[in-house]
C-alpha cells in the first residue's frame, strides 16, 4: 500500500475549522445540536490506516458504542450520510461510529481534493439537518453529565498505551522504519523512546504531538504528558532529515 509524506502527516496538521458565516439551520427552523451556534466542528483524528481519512464531529452520529461499515455503496440503504459519501470520486468505504466517519481512499484517489470535499460534505450533510443512519438517533436516548476522572492503576494505564503502541502507532510508522517503544507510566506522565527511522527523524515531534499524543488522550485522558527520552542526535537513519 502507497505511504508518503502528504497522506501520513496532513491529518495531524490541519485543523479543520468551519467556513465563514451563519451555520444552516436544520429543517424544523432550529439549529443542529453541536457548538453554541449550531455549526458542526470537523476535526482529523489518528488512524493507523494511511489511506484513511478519520473525522471526528462534535455531535453523537450514533448511539454510543454502535459502528456501521459499509464497503459499497449499494450496503449504504440505511445511511444518507455513507450514500452521500460515496458520491465523491475515489471514496471505497465509509465507516461510522458514534462521534467519527472514517473513509477509505482508492490508491489512485485525488487526495489533495479529498482531503477538503470529504470534510466539506460530511459538514454540509449534517448541517442541513440530515441523518448519518436513519432511525439510529432515536432508539437510545443519553443523559450526559459531568463525571471525576478516576485516576487508574499505573499497571492499567501502561497496558492501555502499550496496547494503542502495538496495534495502531507502530503498524503506521513500520512504513518509515520506525517504531516507538514505551519505557514507563508513572504519575500519569508516559515514558516513550523512538527508534529506527523515528529516531532524528525531522517530523518525530508533529507525530508524536499531532498524532500519537492526541491518540492517547482519547483512551488516557488522566495523562499528564508523553515524554520523548530519545537521543535523536544519534540517529542514524531518520526518515525524514531535520530541515526538510
Amino acid at each position: 500500500m502507497r505511504l508518503h509524506f502528504e497522506r501520513f502527516f496532513k491529518p495531524f496538521l490541519t485543523l479543520l475549522k468551519p467556513p465563514p458565516g451563519p451555520a444552516a439551520a436544520s429543517p424544523n427552523g432550529g439549529q443542529p445540536a453541536g457548538a453554541a451556534d449550531g455549526t458542526v466542528l470537523v476535526t482529523h483524528a489518528w488512524t493507523a490506516e494511511p489511506n484513511a481519512l478519520k473525522l471526528q464531529v462534535n455531535r453523537l452520529l450514533l448511539p454510543l458504542g454502535e459502528q456501521r461499515g459499509y464497503e459499497r455503496p449499494d450496503q449504504a440503504g440505511d445511511s444518507p450520510l455513507a450514500q452521500a459519501l460515496f458520491g465523491l470520486p475515489g471514496v471505497t468505504r465509509v465507516g461510522i461510529d458514534s462521534a467519527s466517519v472514517t473513509v477509505l481512499l482508492a490508491e489512485d484517489a485525488d487526495w489533495d481534493a479529498l482531503h477538503h470535499r470529504v470534510p466539506e460534505a460530511l459538514r454540509g450533510h449534517l448541517e442541513a439537518g440530515h441523518p448519518a443512519v436513519n432511525g439510529a438517533a432515536e432508539r437510545k436516548k443519553y443523559n450526559f453529565g459531568f463525571r471525576a476522572i478516576t485516576a487508574r492503576p499505573a499497571e492499567e494505564q501502561y497496558r492501555i498505551v502499550k496496547d494503542i503502541f502495538e496495534q495502531e502507532v507502530n503498524p503506521a510508522v513500520a512504513a518509515h522504519g520506525g517504531h516507538f517503544t514505551l519505557l514507563d507510566v508513572k504519575d500519569n506522565n508516559v515514558y516513550v523512546k523512538l527508534g529506527g527511522g523515528c529516531q532524528g527523524c525531522g517530523m518525530a515531534d508533529v507525530t508524536l504531538r499531532q498524532g500519537v499524543e492526541q491518540r492517547l488522550r482519547q483512551v488516557l485522558p488522566e495523562m499528564v504528558s508523553l515524554i520523548d527520552v530519545t537521543d535523536h542526535a544519534s540517529g542514524t537513519n531518520p526518515y525524514y532529515q531535520p530541515g526538510k
